[in-house]
Parts: C-alpha cells; sequence; structure tokens
C-alpha cells in the first residue's frame, strides 16, 4: 500500500516544480556546454533544436487535434512546452553523438528529467494531478464521520426563517469520503465525497441546501478531481465565511465507476447511473444529512462530462434539482462517435440516444415553472465553447433562469472550473431560500 504521505505530495506547488525545473537545466547545460567546441557542433545543435520544436509543435498538433488522445483541444501552454521539451531533447541527442559512454548516461538521464518538467508544467496548466495520488488514480481523502441525525432533524427539513450563528461555530467546513451505495441502480460506484459547511457542524444546524456535483471524465478522473483540483472545498468555505457559516452541503458521488468509464448519465448497458443520481443518491442524502427538501434548495453541477450529466439530469428532473450547473458541458451524451454511443450507450437504438439528448429533453418538458441554470466556458475552449449559446438559449426559451459566464483567457481543464464552480456555487446560494432568497 503507497503511504498517504505519499499520496499527498505536491505535483503543482513551486517547491515541485522549480527544482525540478533547476535539474532539468542543469542536465541540458551540462550536456551541451562541452559539446560547443567546435562550429560544426554548434550548427548541429541549432539543427537538432530545431527540429526537435518543429516535431513538438507537429505532435501537439497531431495528437492533440487530430487524434485527440486527451478528449480536450491542448492550450498554447501545452503547445509550448510540448515543443520546449522536444527542443531539449534535440539539443540532448545532438549533444552525444560520438560522444564517450559515460556522457550517454548522464544524457539519458537528462531526457527523463526534462519530459518529467515538461510533464510537470503541462499537469499544472490543466490542473488535472495536485497530487500524486490523483495522477496514481488513487487519490487520498480521509473518511469523514456524519453528524448523527435526529428523528426531529429528519422531519424538519425548512430552513429557519433566520440565522444566528452559535458561539462554537467553526471557521471552517469539513469533507471527506464516504460510501454512497446504489441499492436501486445496481451502479458500481466509488466511494464519493461530502462538504460540511460549518452551518453544518453544530449542534441544532438548519436544514441546508444542497448541490450535488459531478467530476469530468478522463485519465484519473474521481471525485477528488473537484476538491484538489477543482478547489470547490475552499470555494465553499468562501462562501460560508460571508454568510455566518451557512453554505450549501455539497455531495459528490461518482457517476463514472472508473475513470476511463463513460455511463453518459443515463440507464443502459454501461450501467445505470441516471437512477443512481435520481434515486439513490438523493435518498442517501435525506437518509444521512439534514438538509431542505423543496426543488428551489437542490442543484446538480458539473465539470465537463459531469456538466452534460447535471443539464441532463437537471432539466429532466426539475421537481428534484430546481436548479443546474453545466460548466463546459458537451451537447449531449457522448462516446467515440456517434455510432459508439449509440450501440454500447444504448443498445442500439437510435430512438433512446436522440431522447436522452438535452434538447429533446426540453423540448419534451414544455415550459418550466421554477427552473434556474448556469451555464460557464472558458474562453478559449474551442470545443465546448460553442455548445453554451445552444443550450442556454434552448432552456431560456423554454422558461428556465439562465445565467451564462465566460472565464476569460481560460479552456478546458480544472484551472476554468475551479473559477467557474465557485461562481456557479455563488449563483445557487443566492436562488436558495436558505441563505440567499430567503434570508
Amino acid at each position: 500500500m503507497i503511504s498517504r504521505h505519499v499520496l499527498e505530495f505536491s505535483l503543482v506547488s513551486v517547491k515541485t516544480l522549480v527544482p525540478v525545473y533547476l535539474l532539468a537545466a542543469v542536465f541540458a547545460v551540462a550536456l551541451v556546454v562541452p559539446a560547443r567546441k567546435s562550429r560544426g557542433m554548434r550548427i548541429r545543435l541549432l539543427a537538432f533544436a530545431a527540429v526537435g520544436a518543429a516535431l513538438g509543435v507537429f505532435l501537439g498538433w497531431f495528437l492533440g487535434d487530430v487524434l485527440d488522445i486527451v478528449g480536450i483541444p491542448p492550450t498554447w501552454v501545452d503547445r509550448v512546452w510540448v515543443a520546449v521539451v522536444t527542443a531539449g531533447i534535440g539539443l540532448v541527442v545532438a549533444a552525444c553523438i560520438d560522444a564517450p559512454v559515460r556522457r550517454r548516461v548522464l544524457a539519458g538521464t537528462g531526457v527523463v528529467v526534462i519530459v518529467l518538467a515538461g510533464a510537470l508544467a503541462v499537469n499544472r496548466d490543466a490542473g488535472l494531478f495536485p497530487e500524486v495520488g490523483d495522477a496514481l488514480g488513487v487519490p487520498f481523502v480521509q473518511p469523514i464521520v456524519l453528524p448523527s441525525l435526529t428523528a426531529a432533524e429528519r422531519a424538519d427539513t425548512t430552513p429557519p426563517p433566520r440565522w444566528n450563528p452559535p458561539s462554537d461555530l467553526p471557521r471552517a467546513g469539513r469533507y471527506g469520503s464516504i460510501a454512497i451505495p446504489g441499492h436501486r441502480s445496481g451502479f458500481p460506484a466509488r466511494a464519493g465525497i461530502v462538504y460540511l459547511p460549518p452551518a453544518a457542524l453544530v449542534s441544532d444546524a438548519p436544514a441546508l441546501p444542497v448541490v450535488v456535483l459531478l467530476s469530468g471524465q478522463g485519465p484519473g478522473a474521481a471525485p477528488a478531481n473537484l476538491v484538489d483540483a477543482g478547489r470547490v472545498a475552499s470555494s465553499l468555505d468562501a462562501l460560508a465565511a460571508r454568510n455566518d457559516g451557512l453554505a450549501p452541503i455539497v455531495v459528490i458521488p461518482d457517476q463514472l465507476s472508473l475513470p476511463a468509464n463513460n455511463p453518459m448519465c443515463v440507464d443502459g448497458p454501461l450501467g445505470n447511473s441516471a437512477t443512481y443520481l435520481t434515486v439513490d443518491v438523493p435518498t442517501w442524502i435525506r437518509s444521512h444529512l439534514h438538509v431542505a427538501t423543496d426543488p428551489r434548495d437542490w442543484a446538480i453541477g458539473g465539470f465537463s462530462q459531469g456538466g452534460t450529466c447535471a443539464i441532463q439530469l437537471g432539466s429532466a428532473h426539475p421537481t428534484l434539482y430546481g436548479s443546474f450547473i453545466d460548466v463546459s458541458g458537451e451537447k449531449g451524451p457522448s462516446l467515440d462517435s456517434l455510432q459508439d454511443t449509440i450501440d454500447r450507450g444504448f443498445s442500439g437504438s437510435r430512438a433512446a440516444y436522440d431522447q436522452a439528448q438535452p434538447l429533446a429533453i426540453l423540448a419534451a418538458h414544455g415550459r418550466y415553472a421554477d427552473s434556474a441554470a448556469f451555464f460557464a466556458v472558458g474562453a478559449s475552449d474551442s470545443r465546448y465553447g460553442p455548445v453554451l449559446p445552444v443550450l442556454s438559449s434552448a432552456a431560456r426559451e423554454e422558461g428556465i433562469d439562465v445565467t451564462t459566464v465566460v472565464i476569460p483567457h481560460s479552456g478546458h481543464d480544472y484551472a476554468t472550473a475551479s473559477k467557474a464552480l465557485a461562481l456557479g456555487l455563488a449563483w445557487f446560494e443566492q436562488r436558495t431560500r436558505a441563505i440567499g432568497a430567503g434570508r
């Protein structure tokens, strides 16, 4: 078993990045400087570096845009770092031609360090793997012990008209992992995460609003992404600090089962994730947490695939989720291709696929009585950016109260998600009776 200290080691802090960058620079200098003794060698170094940089530009385009190996287009930061790394490798290769074995061994080590430096830089830009555990797919989050829920609290689901914070109110909330079983759906979910604001940690806690929040899908995807890379707990603590400890209770269930899975938040061959998120998770929340039950006090939200799920389920179940937060979501559930999506996700039924699309759900429902939606996207997100005006306009036409936000200088990554989710949570808080509209 990997120790907790290893799993919690930061991959994005300055204390980690600066030594790796410096070490990569030292290796490059140690290999290149002795090789610059002749004019021919200098020309070779420049030529190999130029070829390496050109290869990096090509790889960024071919792997990121053509083959789409990670499902999102690379940012300009990613492209620059790939070019820098391949240029560095070109320099090292040029310096090792006709060099002694000792220099070649040094070069091999240098290449590893240079590649590591580039990988860490790209990771920091994307904000995907803040810690070693995230990169290994085993993020470490301490289990949480929930406060005991009394019979009176189960019956009390209406937020009080006024909230007088007690003297022992904690300064920050608390979060941790917990199992949320799929009794009705049979969905094999991994442990989820629950965030309790300060107001939920005191005796005689009020009934609080709820946000069910969903991570994106892909390498290392897990509920912990939203508290590590998405900084959700920090955003909620900031909201609570402005509202005498009041903030939504946030539940982050696992809608994927495995990082590379995409059940698409429907009930189908890939898992009954829709029933898990609309029956099992809400039932567990009402049984274990002191929450308000009015749809206006419930929201579902998420980033990327999680954002797609949010509009699917929010628009299909307005009497459960009165609000939804869609950050950088897709136009609808999808896998590798249209036919692959229909075959694997909908048992070959094109009709079932069509009915699961958010535009179809919105049109089939008709006029919404009291639903609200928050859409956000990064300004440079060329793939999912164009989705926002399409879905937000359709939602607005059906009577949903729509708010849209574009995050400047931002793409499709957790840097965008952390900013947009913070804004979305603040937006939802103002809609609720317990904190916003009811105060």
